[in-house]
């Protein structure tokens, strides 16, 4: 039976899940949507506005007051989150099937990377919970002080479509763990998985109310969930635009803390001194391409000298021949669609806009079988253009790279830091001190050296400028969902 067999066998859950039960949105209203890979519809999700988001953040608060998850020992919600984690890997197909049936991004994608991510996520965090230990001030002749984190109280967290599983599981664990509630609203193109969730972390143990999910328009439901006066933390995921929204929201209502991981156009250095050439070319294709270009870190931007450009840009361009899009249901192919007719427009628009600037386009020339209305875009190079024009500074998010020429490294990290955005960055170089300079001058919050994308849970990821502020992943996490309290003690002398 094939994927698509499969999938219609689902029953898809797709209500508002608040307080332990699902739920239709108290308006009735319906999101209505169609498949980006052959236009059909998809299920109607529901579309929750203010008062379904009050309704969801009494029920966090509530929970959070009555204490039977913040009051838990750690090592005691480290085992819940383990659980759900195991709920999720015999869950692993469902999950996968239902983000690519709503992203049309390759069904093995999900399958044999985001999901397993998601869960190894959720497995770190709770195996890191217990060995987080806090900090004292070493004791004085009577007075000893200690430093502890504990928790904000109820949590927003809002999820992009683009990998819904893993954004989400970086964000909802730790807030969980450090013992707060949570109200998640996902991206309203990619919903379903997190819907589903909802009731495999009810069955692992975690309490009514402790952890909710909202689906609803970005405008309306996220933007209920950031005014929220009994919202102590929001964390989103998605466009600078957007995030700087999230500021306004914060100290509209009542400061709450933020997080924010946001656009990117990350430069993708190679200097003349990298003599592997066509390693970088499959470096680059494999994280610009794969998911479409659907990425907040895609290396969108390549600066590669004028002495080796002629050559790297051959084995590019036979490299992004490998991800060309096809069917997303066949397990065989490993790229799919753009996620809405939106995005598609948006990205050709792009693509024509690079011509109007006087730039060359070359795509990717094998084309797969698929649906004659799917979302698809074929891998497209675009050579010509300045640093300064609209493709090489603004985020396209599809399978476009813009490769720019440089004449020596110190020209190649000017053109890397001039943007307005601050994720990612690399340097290709076999020259040490080369390798360090570029690495430490790069204005981002994650650099590579010889390669892109190998990053893991353990590792902090977060922006600067206008990517964004605060981190997910590693450690670092845990601050984010908490605050610091100083508990000073005196003692009487005897």
């Amino acid at each position: 039976m094939g994927v698509k067999d499969r999938i219609r066998e689902l029953k898809i859950e797709t209500r508002a899940f608040i307080n332990g039960e699902y739920r239709n949105a108290v308006s009735g209203a319906v999101l209505k949507k169609k498949s980006s890979y052959d236009g059909r519809d998809l299920p109607e999700i529901a579309d929750c506005a203010e008062s379904d988001m009050d309704d969801a953040v009494a029920a966090a608060k509530k929970a959070y007051e009555t204490g039977d998850w913040k009051n838990l020992k750690a090592s005691e919600r480290k085992q819940i989150l383990l659980k759900l984690a195991d709920l999720m890997e015999q869950h692993r197909e469902e999950l996968a099937m239902l983000d690519a049936l709503e992203t049309g991004r390759a069904y093995e994608n999900y399958y044999n990377d985001s999901i397993p991510k998601a869960i190894e996520a959720i497995r770190y965090y709770a195996e890191a919970v217990d060995k987080y230990y806090d900090k004292a001030v070493a004791p004085q002749t009577n007075a000893f002080s200690t430093m502890v984190r504990v928790p904000l109280g109820v949590v927003g967290i809002i999820t992009p479509w683009n990998d819904p599983m893993v954004v989400a599981a970086w964000k909802f664990t730790p807030a969980l763990l450090m013992g707060n509630s949570v109200v998640l609203k996902p991206a309203e193109q990619s919903s379903l998985s997190v819907i589903r969730t909802a009731a495999l972390a009810k069955e692992a143990g975690i309490p009514d109310g402790v952890f909710n999910v909202v689906p609803g328009k970005g405008e309306i439901a996220g933007k209920a969930l950031a005014l929220h006066m009994d919202v102590r933390g929001i964390y989103f995921t998605g466009s600078s635009e957007v995030g700087k929204l999230m500021l306004q929201y914060a100290g509209q209502s009542n400061m709450k803390k933020v997080g924010l991981e946001c656009g990117g156009k990350s430069p993708f250095i190679v200097s003349k001194k990298c003599a592997r050439l066509r390693e970088a070319a499959e470096t680059l294709a494999q994280n610009v391409y794969y998911n479409q270009g659907q990425i907040c870190t895609a290396s969108s931007r390549a600066i590669v000298d004028e002495s080796i450009a002629e050559e790297f840009l051959s084995y590019l361009k036979t490299a992004a021949e490998k991800f060309v899009p096809g069917d997303p249901f066949v397990f065989e192919n490993r790229v799919g669609c753009v996620v809405s007719r939106t995005q598609y427009d948006r990205v050709n628009s792009y693509i024509q806009l690079a011509r109007e600037e006087g730039g060359t386009v070359w795509q990717a020339k094998t084309v797969k079988e698929k649906s004659a209305n799917a979302c698809a875009v074929q891998p497209t190079v675009i050579t010509g253009l300045t640093n300064r024009a609209r493709c090489a500074q603004e985020e396209i998010f599809g399978p476009v790279v813009v490769v720019i020429t440089c004449k020596d490294i110190n020209e190649a990290l000017q053109m890397a830091n001039d943007t307005k955005y601050g994720l990612a960055g690399a340097i290709f170089t076999d020259d040490l001190d080369e390798a360090y300079f570029g690495a430490t001058h790069i204005d981002a919050g994650l650099v590579h050296i010889n390669s892109w994308g190998e990053d893991e849970v353990h590792t902090p990821f977060g922006g600067v400028k206008e990517s964004g502020l605060g981190k997910d992943r590693s450690f670092w996490a845990f601050d984010e969902y908490s605050e610091i309290k100083t508990v000073w003690m005196k003692f009487h002398t005897i």
